[in-house]
């Protein structure tokens, strides 16, 4: 078994449920996660309980301000230069990985990269999702970067389960459900 695989980091003990009324988008976090809202843009950061170098990252723009119409699959080119020349902008970048993903009814990038931070190589796993007017910046960052692999399954969870509903309805209808079945 490798390190990654036994590392007690990686053990889970419990999850909760982050629910933004705002802009209706939701997902689990671990449990011992601790919970920080953005100061200088809208959204949240969770971070490792033993580490806040570790963290799952969700911010949210209204790009209402800048754009009169919707984004569509059209301005993907125009999108991907642009986030491209912001991971450029970080020290020591390096791109493992871009694709265009899709998630329910948003679109958008995913990159895998590694930069310096803080005299640190950090990997991180970027997600650009664009809805309507709004984009979704979430991603998932471990420093030092050889110890992505030990959380690289907690944070894809994270985002595998994010979405663009209250999963606390969804829980309250199976709630109902098994109720109703045990009777």
């Amino acid at each position: 078994m490798s390190r990654a695989q036994t590392d007690p980091r990686r053990k889970w003990s419990g999850q909760k449920l982050h629910y933004d009324e705002k802009w209706n988008f939701s997902f689990f976090v671990p449990l011992d996660w601790v919970r920080y809202d953005l100061t200088n843009q809208y959204g949240v950061m969770y971070t490792h309980s033993q580490d806040p170098r570790i963290c799952f990252y969700v911010s949210v723009q209204d790009l209402s301000e800048v754009l009169d119409k919707p984004v569509t699959q059209a301005d993907l080119p125009a999108l991907r230069e642009g986030a491209l020349e912001g991971l450029w902008n970080l020290a020591d970048c390096q791109i493992i990985y871009e694709k265009e993903i899709t998630k329910e009814s948003a679109f958008g990038f995913e990159f895998m990269s590694t930069f310096t931070l803080d005299g640190e190589l950090c990997k991180r796993r970027v997600f650009l999702l664009y809805k309507g007017l709004q984009q979704f910046t979430i991603y998932g960052q471990v420093v030092p970067a050889d110890e992505y692999e030990i959380f690289h399954d907690m944070l894809g969870y994270m985002y595998t389960v994010f979405t663009f509903k209250d999963l606390r309805a969804l829980i309250g209808k199976l709630e109902d459900l098994r109720n109703s079945v045990q009777m």
